[in-house]
């Protein structure tokens, strides 16, 4: 099962409602996370998170943690 994999996982690095910078396909954009996603999807073992871009009115599906960082 998906949880008992992925139980001994860190906590996650940034809160809900930060405004943090992330790379999106080689492109540094800035955003506010929106969602948390605790293990990412069902198919990966890494947080990810949901982050919304206003200037684009874009909403950023499963960054994975390693490409998101603080502001």
């Amino acid at each position: 099962m998906f949880f008992k994999d992925n139980r001994n996982l860190p906590p996650m690095k940034y809160l809900k409602e930060q405004e943090v910078k992330f790379n999106f396909n080689g492109e540094i954009l800035q955003g506010v996370i929106e969602i948390l996603d605790f293990g990412g999807s069902l198919e990966n073992n890494y947080h990810s998170y949901d982050i919304y871009v206003e200037e684009s009115n874009t909403l950023y599906k499963h960054i994975p943690e390693a490409d998101v960082f603080e502001i």
